[in-house]
């Protein structure tokens, strides 16, 4: 065949290149496990796309350098390369819609536009070959190429991304709009350079570099295609960054549950997204972690002031929940120096947020770090006692609190009490720690620790001659879970050398049917031992009589709000006396716990009370302050 422009200004290496990076780029994608959805396929589509492209120009310009090739097999490489780079324009901007939240309306009308651009020229090229005009092969071999529609076509598909990507670019962070707007005017130039030098090599690379902009856009970096928000890793980074160099940052953190299924399918939504996050916020870097939480960082300046822009940002949120009355959560926070580590302000958010209520804003003070930074020395404690498994653990105290037996009417019971005796805090009581260790999953190593240290209590007490028929300590339902609880309940009184039925087991009663047949079986179990069970606060919360009778419990502690309720008038007292009443006939011992004076006692007698426990008595004191109130055997 005769030589020509398209001969001569072509070299093989940039689509043998371009074939290379498509296959890394899929090898990556797999391997990556990119998150999938219609971009991840449209993604593959692109890549593929191009790729063949490069393979069909590869073949194409190979054929036309062979002597009496067959004219057919050039038209098809040939076309079959026009094809691909088609398809490829068509999917990116089907691809564009999720990123910038293009409406059907408009979105139809370009991926119409699109189209018609995309197909036509390949329409044109056949229509040539048949009819001689434009590019085509005559009867004599000669390559003919008197003009090319596709220069033209490709112009008219940059010029329709570069008005998309500038039209909707309220719709996405800076970064990526840059990002997007730098990649295509890139591609333009190479596409402009090789016209004006009349070359056919970089064909397949300016289609290549618009899809490796979308791919490190949108699935290998730290922002979020639907919100625009960055990842936790970056917000990590940035937060460190801010302390290492001494640079005060605001971080503005917002909790709504369920956000991103609600912006899904709510355009309502989706809109007063766009208008605040993306309008309103004009300065910093918005976050998205995991349950629907994002963090808004602003670096502080000096010359700034931040309250006003805060207070005006806040008045904003508010106008916009006005309109969509999403149940949210605001806290304000800012760096300081009592926290020097980046991750201490996710859990930080966490802490406060833990405390607040739905549709409220905090902003976080002096008091809230000091609590934090407390509660995470606490859980600190807690985690070195669990993983030292030291059943004589000197942080963890017994207290106790004397149990007043109406029937001999000495103290011959009493309830074991925990406390932590901390290095930096001193005495740490149960309504501090109990709850982080339960949230943690830390509680039973303290359960085992406190119950060894009871029951070598009464083994001295014993041993000392007192008369002691029990002292109760408190189990969670996450002790009850521990599938060797029982195990480890029996050795440590084995251990301490006492009788079983000197230790009793106080619980209180779980809503769920799962752990309902785990205590019952475990109930069973140590009763069967001699070990005693109370059935705890009685009264509040929950309490299914059904269960409580499939369980043979051996005492019922009733609640101070049962006798305060039974306080207030004949009714209430009849009922809370039938209650007990009940137990009592059913052999059931039945303990008042809150007796605080002279007429608690008398009310609590006068309604089957066996036990009674409370500051008319004793506060609840160390456990070996027990011996002033035991009775020694004669």
């Amino acid at each position: 065949m005769n030589g020509s422009y398209i001969e001569k200004g072509y070299s093989p290496v940039c689509d043998v290149s371009v074939l290379a990076l498509c296959m890394i780029v899929a090898v990556v994608l797999i391997i990556n496990k990119v998150q999938k959805g219609t971009n991840q396929r449209l993604m593959f589509v692109m890549v593929a796309s191009v790729y063949f492209a490069a393979a069909a120009s590869l073949v194409y310009h190979i054929l036309i350098g062979i002597p009496g090739t067959d004219p057919m097999f050039i038209y098809i490489t040939r076309i079959s390369n026009h094809l691909f780079f088609s398809l490829m324009q068509m999917a990116y901007v089907l691809y564009l819609r999720e990123p910038l939240w293009m409406k059907d309306e408009g979105y139809n009308r370009f991926l119409f536009m699109i189209t018609v651009i995309a197909t036509a020229p390949i329409i044109v090229d056949i229509l040539g070959i048949i009819f001689r005009f434009g590019y085509y092969i005559d009867n004599t071999g000669a390559e003919h190429s008197d003009f090319s529609i596709y220069p033209f076509a490709y112009v008219a598909f940059e010029i329709i991304i570069f008005f998309l990507i500038i039209k909707y670019r309220s719709r996405i962070i800076k970064q990526v709009f840059l990002c997007l707007l730098t990649v295509n005017i890139i591609a333009f130039v190479i596409s402009a350079i090789q016209g004006m030098n009349y070359q056919t090599s970089f064909t397949t690379l300016e289609y290549f570099l618009p899809v490796l902009g979308l791919l490190f856009v949108f699935h290998s970096n730290p922002y979020d295609s639907e919100t625009g928000a960055a990842n936790d890793l970056y917000f990590l980074r940035e937060v460190a960054n801010s302390i290492e160099r001494r640079s005060p940052l605001i971080m503005v953190c917002c909790v709504i549950p369920e956000f991103m299924s609600k912006m899904k399918y709510s355009k309502e939504v989706k809109t007063e997204f766009f208008r605040f996050f993306r309008q309103t916020i004009k300065h910093g870097i918005l976050y998205r972690f995991s349950n629907g939480k994002f963090v808004l960082t602003m670096k502080k300046s000096r010359r700034g002031n931040f309250d006003r822009s805060i207070g005006k940002m806040l008045e904003e949120f508010y106008a916009s929940y006005e309109k969509i009355s999403i149940d949210y959560k605001l806290i304000v926070a800012e760096t300081v120096p009592d926290i020097s580590s980046a991750d201490d302000y996710i859990k930080l958010f966490d802490f406060i947020d833990d405390e607040m209520k739905i549709n409220e804003t905090r902003r976080i003070n002096d008091g809230d770090i000091r609590r934090y930074l407390s509660t995470k020395y606490i859980l600190s404690e807690l985690e070195d006692i669990t993983k030292k498994k030291d059943l004589d653990d000197e942080r963890v105290l017994v207290y106790c609190q004397p149990v007043f037996n109406l029937t001999t009417g000495t103290y011959d019971t009493a309830e074991a009490l925990m406390r932590l005796r901390l290095k930096e805090t001193g005495l740490v009581f149960p309504d501090k720690f109990i709850p982080i260790a339960e949230k943690h999953g830390l509680i039973h190593q303290l359960s085992l620790v406190i119950l060894n240290k009871t029951c070598r209590t009464i083994h001295e007490l014993i041993a000392e001659g007192y008369i002691l028929k029990r002292i109760s300590v408190n189990f969670s339902t996450i002790d009850l879970r521990q599938e060797l609880f029982c195990e480890e309940v029996q050795d440590i009184i084995i251990r301490n050398d006492i009788p079983y039925d000197c230790i009793a087991v106080e619980i209180t009663e779980s809503r769920s049917e799962h752990e309902f047949n785990q205590l019952k079986s475990k109930v069973t179990e140590l009763q069967e031992l001699g070990i005693k069970f109370y059935l705890d606060d009685f009264g509040t919360g929950y309490s299914n009589f059904e269960r409580i009778m499939e369980i043979p419990f051996d005492i019922i502690k009733f609640d101070r709000s049962m006798l305060i309720e039974s306080s207030k008038n004949d009714t209430s007292k009849y009922m809370v006396s039938t209650f007990a009443g009940m137990f009592n006939e059913l052999n059931y011992s039945v303990l008042f716990e809150g007796v605080e004076d002279d007429f608690d006692e008398q009310h609590c007698r006068s309604m089957f009370a066996k036990y009674l426990q409370g500051y008319k008595y004793s506060k609840p004191i160390p456990i070996g302050d027990l011996r002033n109130f035991l009775q020694k055997a004669v």
